[in-house]
C-alpha cells in the first residue's frame, strides 16, 4: 500500500503519548502507585482471547498491571464485578464484550464502579458525553473517560489537524494534494456504519460535540441509504463484523477512511485510489501503526484519569502532565 496515503498511528504514538506515558509512569512511581488494570472474560470468544493477551502484552511494556478473570455465567461476573468494584489494589475494570449470556451488557456496564470504569461505558460516564462535560471537577484536574477506541479516533482526527496546518505553514499548502484540512471537524460530512456504544454512538456524539455533520448506520439501515451517505461523505468510518463491504465506486475521491472492522470493510487494493487517506484494515499495515494500538494508550490513558481522580487536587497538580 501507498505509505504517504495510511494514517501513521505509529508518529503519533511516538511523538505524543510515549513522552507523557513515561513521564505519568514516574510521577505515580514516586507516588509509590501501581496501575492495576482487571479485565474480565466472558466465554471463550476466540478474538476476545486474541485481544486479552495484547492487553496483557501492552500493559507489561508500559509498566501496568493487568489481572484477568474468567467467568461463565452471568451471576458469576456480577460476583466478580461485586468485588473488583471494593479491591482498593483495583484501579481499571475491562469487560470483554459482548458476553455471551441473555443478560443485556448494559446490565453489566452499569454494575461497574463509575471510578474504576475504564472502558467508559457507565450511564453517568455516556452521559457526561451526551451533555459534553469533559471534567468531573470546577477545577478541570480529572477528566471524564471515554470509550478507548471512539476516542483514539478523535485524538487522531485533532493531532492529524495540528500536524496539516503546520504542514500548511512551512511549505504553504497541505500533503497529498488537499485544497482544505481534512481532519479539521467542524462542517465535516461523517457517515459512521456501527452503532455499538463503544464505537459508533460514543463516536458520533464526539464528532456533534465538535460541530461534525454525522450520519449513524447500522443494521437496519438499508444498503442503498448506506451507499448513498457513503457518496456524500467527507469521512467514512466502518466497523461491521463479518462479510460487509463498501464497494469503491460509492466512494468520493479524497474521501478520508477508516476502517475498523477485523474482516475489513472496504475494496482493497481499490479503496486505497480513491481515498485521500485511510487507516486500513488491521491486517495490511504493521503492528504498531493499526487503530487498535490507538485504541490501547486511550485504554491506558483512561486509566491514568481514573488514578488522578482519586488523589488531591495539588498531588495532580504537580504530576498532571
Amino acid at each position: 500500500m501507498n505509505s504517504a496515503k495510511i494514517i501513521d498511528v505509529a508518529r503519533l504514538i511516538k511523538d505524543f503519548d510515549i513522552p507523557e506515558f513515561r513521564k505519568r509512569q514516574d510521577a505515580y512511581a514516586r507516588l509509590g502507585i501501581s496501575p492495576t488494570l482487571a479485565v474480565i472474560m466472558a466465554g471463550e470468544d476466540p478474538g476476545s482471547l486474541s485481544y486479552l493477551r495484547g492487553i496483557q502484552r501492552f500493559c507489561h511494556s508500559q509498566k501496568a498491571d493487568l489481572q484477568s478473570f474468567f467467568c461463565a455465567d452471568s451471576h458469576q461476573l456480577e460476583k466478580i464485578l461485586h468485588d473488583l468494584n471494593k479491591n482498593e489494589e483495583i484501579h481499571g475494570i475491562m469487560v470483554m464484550y459482548p458476553t455471551p449470556f441473555k443478560t443485556k451488557d448494559t446490565r453489566f456496564m452499569n454494575l461497574v464502579d463509575p471510578a474504576k470504569d475504564v472502558e467508559g461505558l457507565h450511564h453517568s460516564h455516556l452521559g457526561y458525553l451526551v451533555q459534553f462535560e469533559q471534567f468531573k471537577d470546577l477545577l478541570k484536574l480529572k477528566k471524564l473517560i471515554i470509550p478507548p477506541t471512539a476516542k483514539g479516533i478523535l485524538y487522531i482526527f485533532k493531532r492529524y489537524a495540528h500536524l496539516y496546518e503546520e504542514i500548511k505553514i512551512k511549505e504553504g499548502r497541505y500533503p497529498l494534494s488537499f485544497q482544505n484540512n481534512p481532519f479539521f471537524i467542524t462542517g465535516k460530512r461523517f457517515t459512521i456504519i456501527n452503532d455499538s456504544l463503544a464505537v459508533g454512538r460514543s463516536l458520533a456524539l464526539m464528532l456533534l460535540n465538535e460541530n461534525g455533520s454525522v450520519r449513524v448506520c447500522h443494521r437496519h439501515t438499508p444498503f442503498k441509504e448506506v451507499l448513498s451517505l457513503c457518496e456524500n461523505s467527507d469521512v467514512i468510518i466502518s466497523a461491521v463484523p463479518g462479510d460487509f463491504v463498501i464497494p469503491s465506486s460509492h466512494i468520493r475521491p479524497g474521501t478520508v477512511v477508516i476502517d475498523i472492522s477485523f474482516d475489513g470493510n472496504f475494496e482493497y487494493p481499490l479503496i486505497e485510489e480513491k481515498a485521500g487517506i485511510l487507516a486500513p484494515r488491521w491486517n495490511l499495515t504493521e503492528k504498531g501503526n493499526r487503530i487498535n494500538d490507538m485504541t490501547l494508550f486511550r485504554l491506558l490513558s483512561n486509566l491514568y484519569y481514573l488514578i488522578d481522580a482519586g488523589l488531591p487536587p495539588g498531588v495532580i497538580r504537580r504530576f498532571h502532565y
